[in-house]
């Protein structure tokens, strides 16, 4: 009976970590898909406070550092936009949504490092934020990506003022760009970047560890 009552407590435990597992891949799984059309309300944030389309003198510049990556980092094509800060309308979310074509059958790549800066600010922590698309697309084949910030906030003591968000290209490859979006939203999404992902696994995964140590006792 005590063997049985063993072998039924470590049944128990491997149901546990089984399902625990089931639900690291359905998270990962979602955390690779790509985003397949522009962002809609509820997305990134409930409402759209400003937008604006890069010029064709910039899309012209993201494409030829595309073909001759500048060595220089001020070099870098870069993008901004604006919008006026309001704390009861936290979170905000910076996006960018780029569409264009493959260059050759493949994977793309895009990677952007940027940040927020306010008008009282003389700085701003810099964030990197990437799409790795892992579909492999045919040569010259439609692509949309959808890139974006971690949700931020802004403090009650600079209601009122002015921010600023400027990113720099890091990385693209096997992209032609025709247009860029540059939008910040406001409120709660539902899409989450890399990070939130990887905190959510982190947390996870010491879940896992601490049950599989409860296991070997």
């Amino acid at each position: 009976m005590q063997r049985f009552g063993k072998n039924a407590h470590l049944n128990l435990h491997m149901n546990w970590i089984r399902i625990l597992l089931i639900v690291s891949i359905s998270v990962i799984i979602t955390a690779c898909g790509q985003v397949k059309h522009a962002p809609k309300a509820g997305e990134y944030g409930e409402k759209l406070v400003n937008s604006i389309l890069l010029t064709p003198s910039e899309i012209q510049a993201l494409n030829k550092a595309v073909v001759n990556p500048p060595k220089d980092t001020f070099q870098r094509p870069n993008v901004g936009i604006s919008f006026q800060a309001d704390a009861a309308q936290n979170p905000y979310r910076f996006v960018l949504v780029v569409k264009g074509s493959t260059l050759q059958a493949g994977e793309t790549v895009l990677k952007w490092i940027g940040g927020i800066q306010s008008e009282s600010s003389n700085g701003y922590h810099p964030e990197v934020f990437q799409s790795n698309d892992s579909h492999h697309y045919d040569a010259n084949e439609p692509v949309l990506v959808v890139v974006s910030s971690d949700p931020f906030s802004v403090s009650e003591s600079n209601n009122g003022s002015n921010y600023a968000v400027h990113a720099e290209l890091m990385e693209a490859s096997n992209l032609q760009f025709q247009s860029v979006e540059v939008q910040i939203w406001q409120g709660k999404g539902s899409q989450y970047n890399w990070t939130a992902y990887l905190k959510f696994l982190l947390i996870l995964m010491l879940a896992i560890f601490s049950i599989y140590r409860l296991i070997r006792r």
